[in-house]
């Protein structure tokens, strides 16, 4: 059976909400809770308008695109890099004796290492700042951040380096909870039997930036009157319009939103677990599961080789590979293309084999995805030919979209309504990963079309990939943690 919960509504301080409950020392709990989900059904608003009871999977498509367009500005300039050679010629023009921050390899892979810094700073305060405020407002704010980072980036790349940083880190901050809204948010707007399917789906934001970006970049990039600055423009409109909608239109529980129907709200509530919203992370108790430990040590290691491949992808099949700037654009977002395809398929397979253990579920596709990407690697380091490489490539990237039915729906099971503290965790090593992958690339490869480095590269990747994923398969739980404590509400 997959797993959700349900958060009650938020409610004001003049409203007699769960923590408002003055509750004597002989009652229950529980009943206590139960009795105040009961008041709140009776005090449903529903518009006319319901959407044919299928409201959920619009919140589910305007949510991909909120979380898609801020990875998007994050990861344009991994293309753009490419193709800004204009900036080091007006540079040279002006008879400057300096050498443009373009020209330096430490400078441009502090830019990449940037936005890191800026997900870092944004995840330090984002768990009690989506319990006190919610994933509305918390979202839309990264969001219109992100906008901003994105928007004048143009601008400060004509100005100087410490420019590009402060937009670069402005991105960070965009995409900061990203990852912690795809863990939370099923829980909250799927039915039980497809949780999965939302996580899936909701997870291929990363993918669909990529198929989007990349061909886009490659088109724009060598179009005249437009070039690499409009791609920002472009990138940053749209996210203000997309997170104004979304602003609109969400709302951080589906019993709170007028275009949820009582059948729809019946179906998302069915079985599930209540929690009462005010109730304390347990960080601690989090952080010394076993179970928690083996998933996090895991994605750590499963995030390092998809991390190198993602950063660096765009400069290995250019510089190494020998594909022009179109070719690159496409040959980058293929993978993942195929890897929103193989995600999607894994999250409703996942919730049709019910007849298999929820752990015997996640445990195959961690175990496929890992292994898969371990494989790509071996053989991105082992052969010379062009094509080989290429399809090595995309076969490790394709296969790294089942992780996100396996090690996160681990943790989503473990954790359940603490999901998003565990969730920023990840998130939060991922982002020193993309600090520290440059660093690592700069140290192994002495340029960028060292071959023997980057084959260097992909070998210790792959073996920092396997150790980090034995534990997994032996020492993971489907079932809650101890700290978990949970309300069943009956149907």
């Amino acid at each position: 059976m997959a797993f959700s919960y349900t958060r009650l509504p938020r409610m004001s301080s003049s409203s007699s909400s769960f923590s408002q409950l003055s509750i004597s020392p002989d009652s229950n709990p529980e009943e206590d809770v139960i009795y105040e989900y009961e008041k709140k059904k009776k005090k449903r608003e529903v518009s006319n308008f319901v959407f044919g009871h299928k409201t959920r999977f619009y919140i589910m498509v305007l949510l991909l695109f909120c979380l898609t367009l801020p990875q998007m500005n994050s990861i344009t300039f991994n293309f753009t890099v490419i193709c800004m050679g204009d900036l080091v010629e007006r540079h040279q023009t002006l008879n400057r004796s300096d050498p443009h921050w373009m020209s330096s390899s430490t400078h441009k892979s502090f830019i990449f290492s940037s936005t890191a810094i800026g997900a870092v700073i944004g995840l330090i305060p984002s768990v009690p700042l989506i319990d006190a405020l919610g994933i509305r407002v918390v979202l839309t704010v990264s969001g219109v951040i992100s906008a901003v980072g994105s928007i004048f980036f143009p601008l400060a790349a004509d100005i100087n380096y410490y420019a590009v940083i402060l937009c670069r880190v402005l991105q960070g901050l965009g995409i900061s909870i990203l990852f912690t809204v795809v863990g939370v948010i099923p829980g909250i707007w799927a039915p039980r039997n497809e949780t999965g399917t939302f996580l899936a789906i909701l997870s291929c934001a990363f993918q669909l930036s990529m198929i989007i970006c990349m061909p886009i970049s490659g088109i724009l990039c060598e179009t005249p009157y437009l070039g690499w600055r409009s791609i920002y423009y472009i990138f940053g409109a749209a996210t203000l319009l997309i997170y104004t909608i979304f602003f609109t239109f969400y709302t951080d529980s589906p019993r709170i939103h007028r275009n949820v129907s009582e059948k729809e709200l019946k179906r998302i509530e069915s079985g599930k677990l209540e929690t009462p919203v005010q109730e304390g992370v347990p960080y601690w108790a989090i952080c010394s599961d076993v179970t928690v430990l083996a998933a996090w040590l895991s994605v750590f290691g499963g995030n390092f080789g998809f991390t190198i491949l993602t950063l660096y992808g765009p400069t290995y099949l250019k510089d190494v590979l020998h594909f022009d700037v179109k070719e690159t654009g496409f040959a980058t977002a293929l993978p993942f293309i195929l890897s929103a395809v193989v995600k999607f398929a894994a999250g409703r397979i996942s919730d049709k084999m019910d007849h298999l253990s929820e752990k015997t579920r996640f445990t195959f596709c961690a175990v496929v995805s890992q292994a898969s990407v371990v494989l790509g690697l071996v053989l991105m380091a082992m052969t010379s030919n062009r094509r080989v490489a290429q399809f090595a490539y995309t076969f490790a990237i394709t296969s790294s979209g089942l992780n996100i039915v396996g090690n996160v729906k681990c943790i989503q099971l473990r954790c359940r309504q603490h999901v998003h503290f565990a969730i920023t965790v990840i998130s939060f090593c991922a982002y020193l990963i993309h600090f520290g992958a440059p660093i690592v690339v700069g140290w192994l490869t002495s340029s960028e079309g060292d071959t023997g480095g980057w084959s260097r590269l992909f070998i210790i990747v792959s073996v920092i990939t396997v150790l980090t994923n034995l534990p997994f398969p032996f020492l993971t739980s489907e079932e809650p943690a101890p700290f978990v404590r949970v309300v069943k509400v009956e149907e």
